[in-house]
């Protein structure tokens, strides 16, 4: 998206009009209509604009990161996002169908060096729905049935690699010395560590060895 889509989509979605958006940055409605329509290339009113109609500032100045950044209100400096970020008020959230359904291959070679984007190529599909969750966030399909009955195989888990998992957490990891990552269910008692399927029919694994988190399962996606 160009600049101009990006202030038209985001004052559409604040609901405002080419006026009401003048009005509350100290603009005229005639540089909001330039600037909408690519007759005026660049703006020093961009941060205002953005923070007016509720998007990240970044993302409209630039197109790079996420759009929507929920809990902003107008008015705010960049002061006032850091120290809101900071205590939870802000957050950012995926841009709608932004969420990559990766292999297992790239998923278990995530577990020993971070990616942090993939390839257009190396994706399958995109993911039309996410959780509130890191810009780092992927999907998978369950390849096998040993998470049944809450994951069937051929379900999508949506899995967030900037989390490191805890105790009774469902996570993708990957024990050090197996080539592919798992998806089960932590269990921390004491000193030891379990990866727990929650199919009866498989085997508790007691880890004796290093465990690399690829990520924590934020959410499930099902298409019909």
């Amino acid at each position: 998206m160009t600049l101009s889509e990006r202030i038209q989509t985001a004052r559409k979605q604040a609901k405002l009009t080419q006026k009401e958006l003048a009005d509350r940055v100290g603009i005229s409605q005639t540089a909001v209509h330039k600037l909408e329509c690519g007759r005026s290339k660049s703006s020093r009113n961009t941060v205002s604009i953005a923070l007016t109609c509720g998007v990240d500032p970044i993302w409209l100045d630039s197109g790079r990161g996420e759009m929507s950044l929920v809990g902003a209100n107008p008015g705010m400096n960049q002061n006032d996002i850091n120290k809101a970020t900071e205590e939870g008020e802000i957050y950012r959230v995926p841009i709608f169908a932004r969420l990559p359904l990766i292999s297992w291959e790239d998923a278990s070679r995530l577990c020993a060096e971070p990616i942090e984007s993939f390839h257009p190529q190396s994706v399958e599909a995109w993911i039309p729905i996410a959780p509130r969750s890191s810009d780092r966030t992927f999907a998978l399909r369950v390849h096998d049935d040993s998470m049944e009955p809450e994951f069937r195989e051929g379900d999508t888990i949506i899995v967030d690699p900037s989390q490191p998992g805890k105790h009774n957490q469902f996570l993708v990891a990957r024990v050090e010395g197996d080539h592919m990552a798992t998806f089960k269910q932590l269990i921390v008692i004491g000193n030891r560590t379990y990866l727990k399927p929650l199919n009866s029919r498989y085997p508790l694994l007691d880890i004796q060895s290093t465990i690399r988190v690829c990520g924590v399962v934020v959410g499930k996606y099902k298409e019909y």
